[in-house]
């Protein structure tokens, strides 16, 4: 009847489990040999640019099918459960499945408790048309810098070869060269990534603009996706293993 509490977690419905339900969706759509995906980040408390993104998203969907939309962290910008409720109010108007990785700022309070209602597990994964995408928490501070988030090992079991994928696209929030991530875990992390050379790119938020670069000097390459402040999405095309990166405006 009333909220005694600011950081009482009580969603139900479509507000729970809300990764597991649409890879469930995902799952039931028939596969081309082109992927498109759509990506935004750090939705924080710009509310009116999060509309627009969905808006967005819908109205190219009409002339050119996006299979999917993920949202590189950040749904929240205090942890509070009413802003989840609110970020989740607005991926719900999308006409195609969404995903959320989690961000640091989801993690504020009780956010972390609120992520799991809501998205499930903090690590998850799922194949899609050949391809295994790896959702992995980097949010190392929010952690202390215990040694054990980003989970290198779990990580390396989602990207060993399988005869079930042929590439992998890995998701999160901080990247591994930020102050943010646990800096005795960077070397170990990227070298994972690099390992069995299957990797076609990587994804992240947290530093709102838009980059695609190698910090490496190897052949992963790492995208930056525009936060949702500067009115812009990045749409990424795969197909026969290789990959284009477009932007849309909204």
């Amino acid at each position: 009847m009333f909220d005694y509490s600011t950081y009482v977690v009580d969603f139900e419905g479509e507000n729970k489990d809300v990764n597991q339900t649409n890879i469930e969706r995902l799952l039931e759509k028939n596969v081309n040999d082109t992927i498109r995906i759509a990506f935004t980040g750090d939705t924080h408390r710009f509310y009116d640019e999060f509309e627009g993104f969905v808006n967005g998203v819908n109205n190219v969907n009409k002339t050119n099918p996006v299979d999917f939309v993920i949202h590189a962290g950040d749904i929240a910008d205090f942890g509070l459960p009413q802003q989840y409720l609110w970020g989740n109010s607005f991926l719900l108007n999308l006409d195609i499945p969404y995903f959320v990785v989690l961000g640091n700022h989801d993690m504020v309070g009780n956010g972390s408790l609120a992520y799991s209602e809501m998205f499930g597990n903090f690590n998850f994964s799922f194949i899609y048309g050949g391809i295994k995408f790896v959702f992995i928490n980097t949010n190392s501070r929010e952690f202390n810098f215990n040694g054990e988030v980003p989970d290198i090992n779990w990580l390396d079991s989602q990207l060993q070869p399988s005869n079930y994928f042929t590439n992998t696209v890995v998701i999160f929030h901080v990247p591994p060269m930020d102050a943010d991530f646990d800096s005795t875990l960077e070397e170990d992390f990227h070298t994972t990534i690099a390992k069995y050379d299957n990797v076609l790119f990587t994804i992240h938020g947290h530093l709102h603009n838009h980059e695609v670069y190698t910090p490496y000097s190897d052949n992963v390459t790492y995208v930056n996706i525009y936060g949702v402040q500067y009115e812009k999405f990045n749409v990424i095309r795969i197909i026969d293993d290789q990959f284009e990166i477009e932007t849309s405006e909204f």
